[in-house]
């Protein structure tokens, strides 16, 4: 017959496991919340650039003159770096953006621009001020994006 003391260690054990297993499941949930928040801010950071980015080809087509603006960005997204690019090709201009290097992997967002308008330039998050140039070239309109740093 079993010793009372060896029955409680063994149900102890068991109470640890499930704890453990409950505490990680906690864990995993707000990860996937957090990543969820952090994607969600960034699509909505590519929005607010697509936005500043139309509003300053409607400015320069209507003013026919040179436009820039600077954006205020966040140093990371969560705690993670991103990169937001501006790209284009005969048919069509867009905003694209993700985290970790820029250079690396596909896009985990697109905004499209305003067709018929030369698009380019990337910008890394945490690395001066967002800029966007907008002139017209040879008829065509064109946007940079660049960073900008005071100093």
């Amino acid at each position: 017959m079993p010793s009372q003391a060896t029955s409680y260690f063994y149900t102890i054990v068991a109470m640890g496991v499930v704890a453990l297993m409950i505490t990680n499941a906690f864990k995993i949930q707000v990860a996937g919340l957090k990543a969820f928040s952090d994607r969600q801010e960034l699509r909505e950071l590519l929005e607010a650039v697509a936005t500043e980015a139309t509003e300053l080809i409607a400015f320069t087509e209507a003013t026919n003159a040179t436009a820039k603006v600077s954006l205020l960005t966040p140093t990371l997204i969560g705690d993670r770096e991103y990169w937001i690019r501006l790209h284009s090709d005969t048919t069509e201009a867009w905003v694209e953006g993700a985290f970790g290097e820029p250079w690396a992997g596909n896009p985990d967002h697109r905004v499209e621009l305003p067709w018929g308008v030369d698009a380019s330039g990337t910008y890394r998050g945490g690395f001066g001020t967002l800029m966007m140039n907008c002139t017209i070239q040879g008829g065509v309109q064109t946007v940079v994006l660049a960073r900008w740093e005071s100093g």
